[in-house]
């Protein structure tokens, strides 16, 4: 798969994935009032219907923190 983003070395598939986990936190954040970005990745980790590439992304943002921009 190509890489489509530079700064963050995602393909096309996860950085769709990337900008709609990151459109999630938005109401997220919204709905809980104050809530952490890695609290927010650990919700979305343990749910059962996330999805693999969303699973993913979550795992490797709690991993790398310094790539949530």
């Amino acid at each position: 798969m190509k890489i489509v983003d530079a700064t963050t070395d995602l393909c096309s598939n996860h950085w769709d994935v990337y900008r709609k986990v990151k459109d999630t936190y938005s109401l997220w954040s919204a709905a809980y009032g104050s809530l952490t970005t890695e609290d927010f990745l650990k919700q979305l980790v343990a749910l059962p219907e996330t999805g693999v590439h969303a699973r993913e992304i979550a795992e490797f943002l709690i991993r790398n923190p310094e790539r949530w921009k």
